[in-house]
């Protein structure tokens, strides 16, 4: 039967598409252009193939009856591998790089795929390594590799599909001008141990061409580098989902012509008003008998006191108290402040946990809060050290990073040599995190 070669597929080719004898060939490079809601169009007698990684004109070892079928489709598998691929491409957000969208793509897959452990070859289908596996939510490397490559294509990123032939197959993805390797099947091995994906192996592992299963078959490998941990650390920051919650926040403006931002907590049977002015943080804790337009008020940035109790019964004042020696304001030399609390939340049996809230300038007024954890009580802490705790052990991009990376581990703190000196304990911070340092 004849092949007909198409560059995109729209509901105006359907029926010269249908028209063709039944068993015709219609051939894609990839699934760019295809609109799903053409492709279902097409008669069943017709057969699709995507080309993908398998192209045997840019690598003649593909050029096998094997390889060949791989590449072909029914037009209903094409629309539902379709719609699978635009149910993931919907969390992309408009801004993200090729990095921050190769990352998650790279984590949806690993974390909603398993690796199937039972070859499947259905009436001659090796179903297990092409893009079928997004049907079934299972595959092995090849389709893994396959698949990825077309999500790639698909955002206008380069990807090479690489194999060892009867061994194992991973990729080669370009971002910021370098090709850099990427193994999703290792890492969705891990992900089912772990139960979450742990980028071991996203383009920062220095050692995977040490591995001889990453070795490919009759092929030079292409000049590679890797990821710095700044280029991962900035998107792992925007795609990773993040105990660090940026919510809205109201304000005021007050007799003398300053907003002041401010963010109601719930706290047990009380409400906590976090006030916010110039760097300068304080807190009202009220109970349930004052309004909370009288508990919001400008005066009490005339006060030299951080924490204020607003009830008229002595008791509730006694409770309210308790809680506010739970609770301490750091200022950071930068001219930053931050809220931090004890926490009954935990973890991990050998830290504490505390809840931390600062306002943020750049974020038009708008409060970021997130856990952390550490091995010290960080609101009892001596004056000595409160000072390298607001600076160092808490610093803004510190908090950023620990939240975003390490579920909020931020370690613990202590002095050397009458310097102040932050530490972490490797194995509680992959314990908490899930994944290893790399």
């Amino acid at each position: 039967m004849s092949n007909y070669t198409f560059n995109g597929l729209t509901i105006s080719d359907v029926d010269r598409i249908n028209n063709l004898p039944d068993g015709t060939t219609i051939v894609f490079r990839n699934t760019v252009g295809i609109d799903k809601n053409a492709i279902v169009r097409i008669k069943p007698s017709i057969v699709v193939r995507v080309i993908g990684g398998l192209d045997e004109v840019e690598k003649p070892k593909f050029n096998t009856p094997k390889y060949y079928a791989r590449t072909l489709y029914k037009p209903m598998e094409i629309y539902k591998i379709i719609e699978k691929m635009e149910s993931i491409e919907k969390g992309i957000k408009p801004g993200w790089n090729d990095i921050d969208k190769a990352m998650y793509i790279y984590k949806q897959m690993c974390e909603n795929m398993k690796y199937d452990h039972i070859d499947v070859d259905l009436n001659g289908r090796d179903w297990n390594r092409n893009l079928l596996g997004f049907l079934r939510g299972m595959s092995v490397c090849a389709g893994f590799s396959m698949m990825y490559k077309e999500m790639m294509e698909r955002q206008g990123i380069r990807c090479i599909y690489q194999n060892k032939q009867h061994g194992h197959a991973w990729n080669l993805v370009e971002l910021n001008g370098k090709l850099v390797p990427v193994d999703l099947t290792f890492d969705i091995g891990i992900a089912e141990d772990a139960n979450k994906c742990t980028f071991q192996y996203f383009g920062t592992n220095t050692y995977f061409f040490n591995d001889p299963n990453h070795i490919a078959t009759d092929e030079e490998i292409p000049q590679t580098s890797f990821l710095t941990r700044d280029e991962f650390q900035r998107s792992y920051e925007k795609v990773v989902e993040q105990r660090r919650v940026e919510s809205d926040t109201k304000s005021f403006v007050n007799p003398r012509g300053k907003k002041i931002y401010y963010h109601i907590i719930p706290e047990g049977k009380y409400n906590r008003c976090i006030l916010y002015c110039d760097g300068k943080m304080k807190s009202v804790l009220y109970d349930s008998t004052i309004k909370e337009d009288d508990a919001v008020h400008y005066d009490y940035f005339l006060h030299g006191n951080d924490f204020f109790v607003y009830t008229a019964d002595p008791k509730s004042k006694e409770a309210m108290d308790a809680l506010n020696n739970n609770c301490i304001f750091y200022y950071r030399t930068d001219g930053t402040s931050f809220f931090l609390r004890k926490s009954d939340e935990t973890i991990d049996p050998h830290v504490i946990g505390h809840d931390y809230l600062s306002f943020d300038d750049s974020l038009e007024g708008k409060v970021v809060s997130t856990k952390l954890y550490s091995e010290d009580n960080l609101i009892i802490i001596s004056r000595g050290l409160r000072e390298g705790v607001a600076n160092v052990l808490l610093s803004r991009r510190r908090v950023s990073e620990k939240a975003a990376r390490f579920k909020g581990y931020v370690g613990y703190i202590g002095m050397e040599k009458g310097r102040f000196q932050k530490y972490s304990v490797a194995e509680t911070e992959e314990r908490i995190s899930g994944i290893r340092r790399f």
